[in-house]
């Protein structure tokens, strides 16, 4: 049979205490070391019947009746019963995970295997990476498995740190057969410590490895083949490399996602100034970013790229051709970094600085919106509008200086 993200039931408290959830444990901590002495919402699950699903829209998964699989509490509650036809699909495992779970907090690895997991997204990809990598040139003969989501594994797949990638939800056997777990799962969406503290910081520091600034920048490979592809792409609108910006106008939640006319005033802006724009999206929102396109002013210096980032790959490249990438809270900001383009970073509901400045700020600068909204920043987490918006969009960034973002703009491209 086939299920999707979004048949949700509520979970009695007797199948939390059988999954090995405590309630307590769901709840916000002040720091990082409180977080430590919790276990992770994380849970294995038991299919009851064989069920394939799309994580994500991404790709067809398949759990196997029997079969014993590892998830964050919140996949299982979407996927443990289908509503469609009263089924049960997962039922709680005869294993607990807290029994299984062995953190790592910065234990010798020499030839040990780590298990690292975070469902996403970009960004917070990002901010794991730079430990990783000094992990594999601290113990070479350590292995390295990465779990997360199958939309996110042509960038992760890239990294040279990284040995093997799984998907989520993923086989209890991983975890039996790994000597240490590194799970970053609520290590910002439950501290508060993470509403003052740049995310790179913590993630370094949840690990046990407290890395200077210098070395938590993130690397990404470029692929010829996307980057071949990209300046066919650029030829034929009649772009040249380092000759246009690149911006992404969506987040990955509503919650941080500007209403787009707050873009169209900017990007009016630049295009006054001849700069050349190019819009990425996923392919889904190819139309939605030619209907935006079409209400620029001078259209023709607008260029929509969804329609050809069938993956990550493909964005990554684009940004290392681009002159400076613009993007919301935050994952277009880290690529750039990462390919050593330049950055701006619009920012409504989260300051800035928590994710951005550890960076070089030759390479990176942001404006933080809001500072004329009492509930602004309100560092929330959620894939649901803000509770304040307007039109369903956080009205924080309603208040996005267009004159000072121009003025940031050209200092920092030169």
């Amino acid at each position: 049979m086939e299920s999707v993200y979004r048949n949700f039931r509520n979970i009695s408290k007797t199948e939390l205490n059988e999954l090995g959830i405590k309630e307590e444990n769901m709840g916000f901590v002040e720091t990082i070391d409180d977080l430590k002495k919790t276990l992770p919402n994380i849970i294995i699950g038991e299919c009851v019947q064989t069920v394939k699903f799309r994580q994500n829209n991404y790709k067809n998964q398949e759990l196997i009746k029997r079969g014993k699989y590892v998830m964050g509490l919140g996949i299982y509650n979407q996927l443990y019963y289908d509503t469609r036809i009263s089924k049960r699909i997962l039922k709680p495992a005869s294993i607990q995970f807290k029994n299984l779970y062995k953190p790592y907090f910065g234990q010798n690895l020499d030839n040990k295997t780590l298990l690292v997991w975070r469902t996403g997204g970009l960004g917070d990809l990002c901010f794991i990476q730079p430990n990783l990598v000094y992990l594999k040139s601290k113990y070479p003969t350590c292995k390295i498995i990465f779990a997360t989501g199958s939309q996110y594994h042509s960038m992760i797949k890239t990294w040279d740190c990284i040995d093997e990638v799984i998907n989520l939800p993923f086989s209890m056997r991983y975890v039996i057969n790994s000597d240490y777990h590194a799970i970053f799962e609520g290590v910002i969406e439950r501290t508060k410590q993470a509403e003052k503290e740049n995310s790179y910081r913590l993630f370094t520091k949840w690990l046990g490895l407290n890395l200077e600034d210098k070395l938590l920048i993130p690397h990404q490979k470029v692929l010829e083949t996307s980057i071949n592809k990209c300046k066919e792409i650029l030829n034929k609108w009649g772009l040249k490399e380092k000759e246009f910006i690149i911006i992404q106008m969506r987040a990955s939640s509503p919650i941080r996602t500007p209403n787009p006319n707050v873009f169209l005033k900017l990007i009016n802006e630049l295009t006054k100034r001849n700069y050349k724009i190019i819009l990425t999206d996923m392919p889904s929102k190819t139309k939605e970013v030619s209907d935006f396109i079409n209400k620029v002013n001078e259209k023709n210096n607008v260029f929509n790229f969804a329609e050809y980032s069938k993956e990550i790959s493909d964005t990554v490249s684009l940004v290392s051709l681009a002159k400076l990438c613009i993007g919301v809270d935050s994952s277009l900001n880290h690529i750039g970094v990462s390919v050593n383009t330049k950055v701006f970073g619009i920012f409504g509901p989260f300051n800035a600085e928590i994710r951005l400045d550890t960076y070089p700020s030759e390479l990176c600068d942001w404006i933080n919106c809001g500072s004329e909204t009492d509930c602004c920043p309100c560092f929330t987490h959620s894939m649901t509008p803000c509770k304040n918006s307007i039109d369903g969009y956080p009205k924080c960034f309603d208040q996005l200086n267009i004159n000072l973002c121009i003025e940031k703009i050209e200092r920092l491209i030169g």
